[in-house]
C-alpha cells in the first residue's frame, strides 16, 4: 500500500503497459526492473486520509480485512494492518507487497487493481468513492472481494517463495507414499515411516512442527468431517506422547475446528480443518492444519 498520489497516479501506473506484450501484436517488451516487494505474509498497508480513516474507513477495514483468522489459538486478525496517510507515503512504503488505497474524488465511483507497481510481487488496490458520506457503503460492498483478492495474492507469493525452497527431491518415504507433487519445506526430515503413514518434524528457532501424512482406502463415509477429527486423534494417541506419564495429544473440541471442502489439485474432492490441538493429563497444544484428499482411485490422502 502505498501512498499513492490518487487518481494521477494510478492512470500513471495503468499506462505502464501491460508486460505480456503490446497491444499491436509485437514483440514483448523486456519485463521492467523492480526492487523486490517487502511486508510479512498476511501484512496490508493501508493509504488514505486521517478524516476519512477516523470518520468510518478505519472502523471498516478493521471489521472486514482484520477480521479474526479461522482456526488460531488466540484471537489474531486475518490480515495485520498498517494505516499511513498519502503525505506521509515514501520510497519504501511504495515496495509493500499488499496495498490498498481509499479515497474520495467528486462524482467518481472505481475499484482500481494494478499489480507489479513500484516493486514485484506486488497488489495495489485503489477504491474511490464520489463522497465521504458515500464511502462506507462502497466499502460495504467492496471490503469483502478484497479480502479474498488479497488473500489470493498473498498465496500465490507464499507458494513461490516455497517452490523456491522446498526439498528436491523429496524423501523416499513421502515418494513411497505416493505423494510427488508436494512442496516440502527444507529442514523437514522424516522422524517415522510405517505403510501407510510417515511422520516428519522440523525445528526453527521458534517452534517445534510436525507433518503427519496418511493413505487410507477410500470408504465413502456419510461424515468425512468428522472422519476428520477421529482419524487424527486416533494417530495422535498412537504416535505422540505428551510430557507427562500417560499424556498424549489430542484435537481441542472446546474451540470447534473449522471446515471448508474444495476441489484439489487432478479435480480431487478435499477438506481442508483447521483447529487448535490439546495435551490430555498434560499442559500443552497449539494450532493445526489438516487437509483430506479423496481420491477414489487410489484412496484417501492426509
Amino acid at each position: 500500500m502505498r501512498n499513492w498520489i490518487a487518481v494521477l497516479a494510478l492512470t500513471a501506473l495503468a499506462g505502464c503497459g501491460s508486460e505480456s506484450g503490446s497491444p499491436s501484436g509485437e514483440a514483448a517488451a523486456p519485463q521492467r526492473t523492480l526492487a523486490r516487494s517487502n511486508g510479512t505474509h498476511n501484512e496490508l498497508t493501508v493509504i488514505c486520509p486521517e478524516n476519512l480513516w477516523q470518520a468510518s474507513a478505519g472502523l471498516a477495514v478493521a471489521e472486514v480485512l482484520g477480521a479474526p483468522a479461522d482456526g488460531l489459538p488466540q484471537a489474531e486478525p486475518r490480515f495485520g494492518i498498517i494505516h499511513t496517510v498519502p503525505e506521509k507515503v515514501n520510497s519504501l512504503l511504495r515496495k509493500g507487497k499488499s496495498m490498498l488505497s481509499i479515497e474520495v474524488i467528486p462524482d467518481s465511483t472505481a475499484v482500481l487493481e494494478v499489480t507489479d507497481a513500484f516493486a514485484r510481487p506486488q497488489l495495489v488496490i485503489q477504491v474511490i468513492a464520489p463522497s465521504a458520506e458515500a464511502l462506507p457503503q462502497v466499502l460495504a460492498e467492496v471490503l469483502p472481494q478484497l479480502a479474498t483478492r488479497f488473500a489470493a495474492h498473498d498465496a500465490k507469493v507464499l507458494q513461490t517463495n516455497l517452490r523456491r525452497r522446498s526439498q528436491k527431491p523429496l524423501p523416499s518415504a513421502v515418494r513411497a507414499l505416493g505423494v510427488s507433487d508436494m512442496l516440502l519445506p527444507e529442514g523437514f526430515v522424516v522422524t517415522l515411516s510405517k505403510p501407510g503413514v510417515v511422520v516428519l518434524r522440523n525445528e526453527t528457532k521458534k517452534s517445534l512442527q510436525y507433518l503427519i501424512l496418511t493413505r487410507s482406502a477410500s470408504d465413502d463415509s456419510p461424515t468425512p468431517e468428522a472422519d476428520v477429527i477421529k482419524d487424527r486423534d486416533a494417530l495422535l494417541r498412537r504416535y505422540f506422547e505428551g510430557p507427562e506419564a500417560k499424556s498424549h495429544l489430542a484435537t481441542e473440541l472446546l474451540v470447534p475446528p473449522s471446515q471448508m471442502a474444495y476441489t484439489a489439485p487432478g479435480g480431487h474432492r478435499a477438506l481442508r480443518t483447521i483447529g487448535l490441538f490439546k495435551t490430555v493429563g498434560g499442559f500443552g497444544g497449539g494450532p493445526f492444519l489438516n487437509h483430506r484428499v479423496f481420491d477414489d482411485t487410489h484412496g484417501i490422502v492426509g
